[in-house]
């Protein structure tokens, strides 16, 4: 990790370096082997170097322990002149005192006033030796603060829980706003739906032969409550109930009124029960009504008579004769007397002119027998009593009398 350079210490002087370099220098002597002072120190003379010139062994140059220890020393200075050169002087950082914490905190001007002589001394090549005496001369030094055991920097954790509060009181504030609103509407739907804005007048409209008195229990379930409050869909449940509505549509008007819309259902035919009583079925076979006399409005249908009760459906060959009737041209319409069903084969059968017999057989392909039909009407029926129109080909009964 490098050294962080404190002030006053970025340059040192020369003869501060060079007294370093001459205490730590290598203390072994340079000889030069070449002097003859060097030689006589030892001992060595020219007969000697003579001798040994010649290669003469005979004679034997004693030394005694302090010239061995002297070549020795001699050896070694030679080869520590043959070592290369040091390495490039290191950077050197000295602090005096150890008890200061390994990580300081500095002011921001020092700090950054670091951060310049160290970008400087990137730049230059050179380098320097710093020594730091006593880092008291240099100001206060902020101690490094005490770690948690998570290893959470203290003002780092109270920062974190400055920020809780502040979310807490955030949260606690759009709660107090959030209970407002609700508080200001459960207050508003409880003034609307007390008695000051109940159901006062309910108007109806498309009622002709709906029953009077199931409609009148209908609205008055609905008067008397809160208009806000009122149940729409079980009135129009309640309506659609009665034989004669089709559909129903309830809806409120604030303050205090309700408006009820009828669509009724269109009757087509009647047929008489073993009762005596006469039904009003629609093109459903739906029973409308139950009443004792014949209405001519519509048109009759003869078969077996069952006792069928209002609001319920007819068997389905009667609920086929009042869809035969709605299609019936005009021309076929106006001499028709009656309408016959066989509720064991769901065949159909007409009469016409109260005298001819018609057999369409049952509803497939409807459309052809009753052109087949109209056809027939067209060139006349004078002296015929049957006609069978439910094949392609057209079967003519005359009268026998």
């Amino acid at each position: 990790m490098k050294e962080p350079d404190l002030p006053g210490t970025d340059h040192v002087p020369d003869h501060v370096l060079d007294e370093l370099q001459t205490a730590f220098s290598d203390p072994t002597p340079n000889y030069d082997f070449d002097d003859p002072a060097l030689d006589r120190m030892l001992g060595i003379d020219d007969a000697d170097e003579a001798d040994d010139d010649t290669g003469d062994d005979t004679g034997d140059v004693d030394f005694d322990d302090d010239a061995d220890d002297d070549d020795a020393d001699d050896v070694e200075a030679v080869e520590a002149d043959e070592v290369p050169s040091a390495a490039p002087e290191r950077r050197t950082i000295v602090i005096a005192d150890d008890e200061l914490p390994d990580l300081v905190y500095l002011d921001e001007e020092k700090e950054r006033g670091f951060h310049e002589r160290r970008d400087a001394a990137a730049e230059d090549s050179t380098r320097s030796t710093i020594v730091i005496d006593d880092l008291d001369d240099y100001g206060v030094i902020e101690p490094a603060p005490t770690r948690t055991a998570g290893g959470i920097d203290p003002r780092m954790r109270a920062r974190r829980n400055a920020v809780s509060r502040e979310q807490g009181r955030r949260r606690v504030l759009l709660l107090g706003i959030a209970g407002g609103v609700v508080l200001a509407i459960i207050l508003v739907v409880a003034v609307f739906a007390s008695s000051v804005f109940d159901v006062r007048t309910v108007y109806v409209q498309g009622a002709v032969y709906t029953d009077q008195e199931l409609l009148d229990k209908v609205v008055n379930d609905l008067k008397g409550h809160a208009v806000l409050l009122a149940d729409t869909h079980k009135a129009e449940q309640d309506l659609e109930a009665i034989p004669w509505v089709e559909q129903a549509t309830v809806r409120t008007d604030f303050p205090h009124s309700v408006y009820i819309d009828i669509r009724e259902r269109r009757p087509i035919v009647t047929f008489q029960g073993h009762d005596g009583q006469f039904r009003v079925i629609d093109i459903q076979g739906r029973v409308l009504d139950v009443i004792a006399g014949q209405p001519t409005a519509y048109l009759l249908v003869t078969g077996q008579n069952p006792d069928t009760p209002r609001g319920d459906f007819a068997p389905a060959p009667y609920a086929a004769a009042a869809q035969m009737v709605v299609g019936l041209p005009a021309e076929i319409r106006s001499i028709t007397t009656s309408v016959g069903v066989d509720t064991a084969t769901g065949g159909l059968t007409m009469l016409l002119n109260e005298t001819v017999n018609v057999r369409l057989g049952d509803l497939r392909n409807l459309d052809e027998k009753l052109a087949r039909l109209l056809g027939q009407i067209r060139q006349g029926l004078k002296k015929v009593c049957e006609l069978d129109v439910s094949t392609e080909e057209v079967g003519a009964v005359p009268c026998t009398s």
